[in-house]
């Protein structure tokens, strides 16, 4: 049985304890639904996760990790609370990103001999494709290209909308290093028009 109690906004399961982060942001979660007019919005919204990414020396981002079904109710609110949360979270950037599970690919010597074919949206392209579009949320993607260099590695450019540019430009490390620490791929991103 998780653990949920209106004094805290974090979901998790009763033998996880939480972390100083997830407390932390827990309590500017409980404030911000107590004393903005993001209150109404917020009434009901959990999150199960947080973690903390060093980016550089100097700087650290923190992804909020958020339930797949609340997604949308975060997305609708996600701008005006990402920017209340950086200022009562001294400054760092604030990531949500939907909890999202990978299944294996089924092999004839499997133990889960499921009788359903595994969901598409289940699959590591898939994970990682919208672990991107969460990212990079109020900004939307409108290509990508895969370069492959000589000695194997691959780079993954990432064309954003030149209209999010004003908001997403000074978080560009900060999406860069979060989906590296994520999903060890390396990404580029850019604005087109």
């Amino acid at each position: 049985m998780p653990l949920y109690s209106q004094s805290s906004k974090l979901l998790k399961p009763n033998s996880d304890t939480p972390t100083d982060i997830e407390v932390s942001v827990s309590q500017a979660l409980l404030d911000l639904e107590a004393n903005s007019d993001l209150g109404g919005a917020l009434r009901g919204l959990y999150f199960v996760g947080a973690e903390e990414i060093v980016i550089r020396d100097d700087k650290v981002a923190i992804v909020i990790h958020i339930p797949f079904p609340q997604q949308r109710f975060y997305q609708k609110i996600q701008a005006r609370l990402v920017r209340e949360l950086e200022k009562k979270l001294s400054g760092k950037h604030v990531i949500f990103l939907s909890r999202r599970r990978i299944l294996s690919k089924p092999t004839r010597h499997s133990r889960n001999l499921s009788k359903q074919k595994r969901p598409r949206s289940r699959t590591l392209t898939e994970v990682h494709s919208a672990i991107l579009d969460d990212l990079v949320f109020p900004a939307e993607i409108i290509g990508q290209r895969k370069r492959i260099k000589i000695d194997g590695s691959q780079i993954i450019k990432v064309h954003l909308e030149k209209a999010a540019q004003i908001n997403t430009e000074t978080k560009l490390d900060t999406f860069t290093a979060v989906y590296k620490n994520l999903t060890g791929k390396d990404v580029v991103f850019e604005y087109k028009d």
